[in-house]
């Protein structure tokens, strides 16, 4: 590098895990540049943004002096730890509505029975509104409320009273939250128990966000920090400071996104092991698949990942039963504060024996550990299991010693009766039972079964292949397994979603929505350029849903693909009869003849598949018939070649943007909204799909 030459930028991502915070410095093209493994601060006074700042000092201190770093995204399990631990602050829940409806209000805005709370109610329809209200917060402040949720009948048409409470609120010092902002249904006690449960990890969140924010400007001053959300897109830390319950499962969701967005993964079941869990997630058509969270056993109108977790992982400790094994985990090696006998150099473990002990004095379970004559113990686990039978590569990150592996497993086998070999399979197949059953159900539930089963975690390689092998599948380890969530981190994205209640199908109201989500991705740090917008009608629960997803300003075009990269990841979904048919600014839009049998017969398809200008794969029809010409052309032949008044799934490829129309059933309503959309377009490509 010359005098002159400045070196290249980096993204940096950082998971905050249960047991160790990993940081990686990602470069223009994605390659990895520097990563740092710290344990995760727990007991700090600053919590876990010390080790935050830790894992970023280590990354910056491995990079070439002067290493310009365009943004720092990190996931992290703060959110949820708050919940399952109860550290949450006392909140008072202020209802809002007509005088007549305070009864049935009252009823339905009740805060969960977990969260410490207090009620009140404030009539928005009599005088002196903002006198009473302000009566009610400083008497909650000085019975020592930490934060208030406020949420007010029909608030999503007119959220005035919710933000006139708010600002008050604010102005007493009090972090607060509106129902209208988490959630646009109607349905009022869903949005007061969303807003109740947010405003119960708000304090927490908040001083978290602060030392976070403090310890990445104390290095790098001026440049953006993001934190991923549980859907797997990301948002500034002023938007975490406003809603951290969009953060609830935000590790698993990243390292959901990092298999995505960096290994192209399409369909299948991604699962990510570590030392005391593991997070078992759903992808499709390159989407993760989401639900609706149920958080303290609430139903909220927030979605985030389908994630199932199980208390068994690399790290989890073997209970023995007389004969047999009885258990693999939920206690792991990590929580009893005991070494990896896997990990353990063999002349320590010289004279080890097998003790059968429990962990606590009032606990009848009996764990098998290693007991050297100096009186250390080591944990025999899923991580030793696979080190003795030699099923780790020396590249792996679980790789240990063998040798030390080799000893427990064979002081196990002894003990039930079996051979070394045998033991070391008997931890496995028991480990792997307890997962085979939720990625059975998964596959299941969203259509994926018989699909590969891809794996991430530091000890992806230990499960995997035995939970493939029972369930009968492909086994893929991603790269760089075990930073794949401050990977998915790394390349985070924003992602926006907003649903209403609509009793009908209504154009205006599709607009308005599409409007609103791609504003607030701007707002959160998209960059325009990279904005995607696609709705979804959902007839049976009277919802209509917009989701804007876009990159981050400053990192939209650092994974540009040329003309040639982008054919071949085409060829790779399509085949080698992929073309391109129509390109725009961003996305281009591939088409390809195939041959499918059915029975005796034969018929022809023709795929269309649409890419974004990174290789994103935005939309995937197995047959589609594809329209190309001004918009009058275009709308002409498609009018000509529908028949009924039921329309089929349409989505429009403009110079500029890809529009997704599957929520119009109507094929009036759906003809007046493409003219609508499109009479002021030079060129559209329009993909039908074919049954």
């Amino acid at each position: 590098m010359s005098g002159t030459e400045s070196p290249p930028a980096v993204r940096i991502g950082i998971d905050v895990g249960g047991t160790f915070t990993k940081g990686v410095a990602l470069g223009m093209t994605g390659e990895i540049l520097a990563v740092s493994h710290v344990p995760t601060t727990h007991d700090h006074d600053h919590g876990v943004s010390a080790g935050v700042l830790d894992a970023l000092n280590r990354l910056l201190d491995a990079l070439p002096e002067a290493t310009p770093v365009i943004l720092v995204a990190h996931s992290t399990t703060q959110a949820t730890n708050a919940l399952l631990e109860g550290d949450t602050a006392r909140i008072g829940v202020l209802a809002l509505g007509e005088r007549r409806d305070e009864g049935r209000i009252r009823k339905v805005t009740q805060a969960p029975t977990a969260l410490k709370a207090q009620w009140a109610f404030v009539a928005s329809d009599q005088e002196d509104l903002q006198a009473r209200v302000d009566a009610v917060l400083r008497g909650w402040q000085a019975a020592g409320i930490e934060a208030v949720a406020v949420s007010e009948a029909f608030g999503v048409d007119d959220p005035a009273g919710e933000r006139l409470a708010g600002g008050q609120a604010r102005s007493l010092g009090l972090p607060v939250t509106l129902g209208s902002e988490l959630s646009g249904s109607y349905g009022l006690e869903m949005r007061t128990l969303s807003a109740a449960i947010n405003a119960s990890i708000l304090p927490t969140m908040l001083r978290t966000a602060r030392h976070v924010r403090a310890a990445v400007e104390q290095r790098l001053p001026g440049v953006p920090l993001l934190i991923v959300r549980g859907d797997g897109g990301a948002a500034s830390l002023d938007a975490f400071e406003e809603t951290p319950l969009h953060t609830v499962v935000s590790g698993p969701a990243a390292s959901l996104a990092g298999g995505i967005l960096r290994e192209g993964l399409m369909d299948g079941v991604f699962f990510e092991v570590g030392g005391t869990s593991t997070n078992i997630g759903a992808i499709k058509d390159g989407q993760p698949v989401l639900k609706y969270m149920t958080v303290l056993g609430v139903p909220t109108g927030l979605r985030a990942v389908d994630i199932r977790i199980a208390g068994v992982a690399g790290g989890s400790l073997v209970r023995l039963g007389k004969r047999r094994i009885e258990d693999v985990g939920p206690r792991s090696a990590h929580i009893a504060g005991l070494p990896y006998a896997s990990f353990t150099p063999p002349a320590q473990l010289a004279g080890a024996q097998l003790v059968e002990l429990p962990l606590e004095p009032d606990d009848g379970r009996r764990y098998a550990l290693l007991s050297t004559p100096t009186g250390e113990r080591f944990a025999i686990t899923p991580t030793c299991a696979a080190n003795a039978l030699g099923a780790i590569g020396e590249d792996g990150r679980a790789f240990g010693e063998p040798e030390s592996a080799r000893l427990a497993l064979g002081l196990l086998g002894k003990r039930l009766g079996a051979s070394m070999e045998d033991a070391a399979s008997a931890v496995l197949e028991a480990s792997a039972e307890k997962l085979v059953t939720l990625v059975r159900d998964l596959a299941r539930e969203h259509g994926l079964q018989g699909l590969p089963l891809y794996g991430g975690g530091g000890a992806a390689s230990v499960l995997g292949p035995v939970m493939a092998r029972r369930l009968g599948v492909l086994f893929q380890a991603v790269p760089q397994a075990d930073v794949i969530s401050s990977i998915g981190a790394a390349l985070a994205v924003i992602r926006v979603e907003r649903e209403r209640t609509v009793t009908r199908q209504d154009p205006t109201v599709l607009d308005l929505l599409e409007r609103e989500v791609g504003d607030e991705a701007v707002r959160l740090g998209a960059d325009p350029a990279s904005l995607r917008v696609e709705t979804a009608y959902l007839p049976q629960e009277g919802r209509l849903r917009a989701v804007a997803v876009g990159a981050h300003a400053l990192s939209a075009q650092t994974r540009v693909l040329d003309h040639d990269q982008l054919n071949a990841q085409a060829r790779l979904v399509l085949g080698d009869t992929a073309r391109l048919v129509f390109g725009g600014q961003y996305h281009s839009l591939f088409t390809a003849a195939r041959e499918t049998r059915i029975l005796w017969r034969r018929k022809a398809q023709h795929p269309a598949l649409v890419l974004d200008q990174y290789g994103g794969r935005l939309l995937r029809f197995d047959d589609a018939e594809v329209l190309v010409g001004s918009p009058a052309d275009v709308l002409a032949r498609f009018g000509a070649g529908v028949a009924g008044t039921t329309a089929p799934q349409v989505a429009v490829l403009t110079p500029t943007r890809l529009r997704d129309y599957a929520h119009l059933h109507d094929r009036a309503a759906l003809t007046r909204q493409l003219h609508d959309n499109l009479r002021l377009e030079p060129q559209v490509a329009l993909i039908v799909r074919q049954e």
